[in-house]
């Protein structure tokens, strides 16, 4: 059921200049929950991407000129390519500060001391998402659910986002194949002992939404380093995407949120939602949050770029993990608009399946479990809503089969 064709991915050319300020303003100051031992570091990596050469593109144009090459890469991905991409990939080779926090329970309570959730972020969001504090408490924390249940979670920043690095080129650098590779480092070093002194003998990919599609990619190309994948807020269904990328009305992030951006050194192609209507359009379901939980996301929202934009749908992210044998957990609202386009059980009356989710089990012919869950009256956002801590109950119990009791 996935119908997009686009073909982009990362580049590679000049030195990466990195935005001056690394302090990013709405970065939530919180390490983690009240009940884990949380310790956050910055992880140098250095790191090789296959990536999509752009070309004819100001990482610094004014929001007509942005409006503009969204306008064309949706309405004409074909004209798009011709003009702003060279029809070779390069690789790239850099260095990066990744931001990542490890958080084990706290009092001898974690199970498994080898075992771990590898938590990956979408769009809008940073680290922070996975323990989603409305003021300051643990309600929406998955980090909190997790260490509760007795389980360690590692969660980071993607490049361009939170404590992370912000590099200023936003279409060779900041895109899909570079934060794949970073996924991929990240999740090597959970497996050798480098991250937290302890080597993960089993991991868990969890994702949410462009966060799934890294694990998702994750499981096709790094297969025997993952033990389950649990994908939130994703499907097969790229239908919504175009809607998603005019819809949410992306703007210069500066422009957005002046008092939060303007001393961060950001070129003007890190993106934010335009307004709070435009982020509700499309991460939200009304009247199934609350609005501490809509606030404390609007004075949070980290940028996007445009790179990222033109990039996480192609198809040689998303890809048939042919090797991977562990079992997949779905996890989609089913009021997504994204990938549901806000009804996940409207498939066609000859279709096989009963709801859009379903269909990624295409994407695992050889998985050894596929299940979908579809919780009610919950959007993209899944852990900002009234639903999350039902929701992490769920996910926790198919995390607990996989580590076992």
């Amino acid at each position: 059921m996935y119908s997009s064709s686009r073909l982009l991915c990362f580049l590679g050319l000049a030195s990466v200049a990195v935005a001056q300020s690394t302090k990013q303003a709405g970065y939530n100051p919180r390490v983690g929950p009240s009940n884990a031992n949380c310790t956050r570091q910055s992880y140098q990596l250095e790191i090789t991407s296959n990536n999509t050469v752009f070309q004819n593109v100001d990482s610094n144009a004014n929001t007509t000129y942005i409006t503009k090459l969204l306008q064309t890469f949706v309405s004409l991905p074909t004209n798009f390519s011709q003009e702003y991409e060279q029809p070779t990939k390069q690789l790239l080779s850099r260095n990066y500060s990744i931001s990542g926090t490890l958080c084990t329970p706290l009092n001898g309570q974690v199970k498994n001391t080898s075992h771990v959730q590898y938590l990956i972020h979408g769009i809008g969001f940073d680290s922070s998402y996975w323990d989603f504090a409305v003021n300051d408490t643990d309600e929406y924390s998955y980090v909190s659910a997790a260490a509760a249940a007795g389980y360690t979670t590692f969660r980071y920043d993607r490049l361009g986002t939170g404590l992370s690095d912000h590099p200023n080129d936003t279409y060779n650098v900041v895109q899909a194949s570079t934060d794949l590779a970073i996924a991929t480092k990240l999740l090597d070093m959970l497996k050798q002992g480098e991250i937290g002194g302890q080597q993960f003998d089993k991991v868990i990919g969890i994702g949410h939404s462009y966060g799934s599609v890294q694990i998702q990619a994750l499981s096709a190309t790094v297969p025997h380093l993952l033990d389950a994948v649990l994908l939130q807020g994703f499907s097969t269904n790229a239908t919504g995407i175009s809607p998603f990328l005019t819809s949410a009305a992306y703007a210069t992030a500066t422009e957005v949120f002046p008092d939060r951006f303007n001393q961060s050194g950001l070129p003007s192609t890190y993106l934010t939602t335009l307004a709070p209507q435009t982020q509700q359009l499309n991460f939200w379901f009304f009247p199934y949050y609350s609005d501490a939980a809509f606030d404390h996301n609007r004075k949070t929202e980290q940028p996007v770029t445009q790179g990222v934009l033109f990039t996480f749908t192609q198809t040689g992210l998303i890809q048939t993990a042919t090797s991977f044998t562990g079992p997949v957990h779905v996890v989609t609202g089913v009021e997504d608009w994204i990938f549901c386009f806000s009804n996940c059980y409207s498939v066609p009356a000859n279709s096989t399946y009963n709801s859009i989710p379903e269909y990624v089990q295409e994407l695992y012919p050889v998985t050894s479990n596929f299940s979908v869950y579809i919780p009610e009256n919950t959007g993209h956002a899944v852990n900002a809503h009234h639903s999350a801590p039902q929701v992490y109950q769920e996910m926790l119990a198919f995390v607990s089969n996989v580590f076992g009791t």
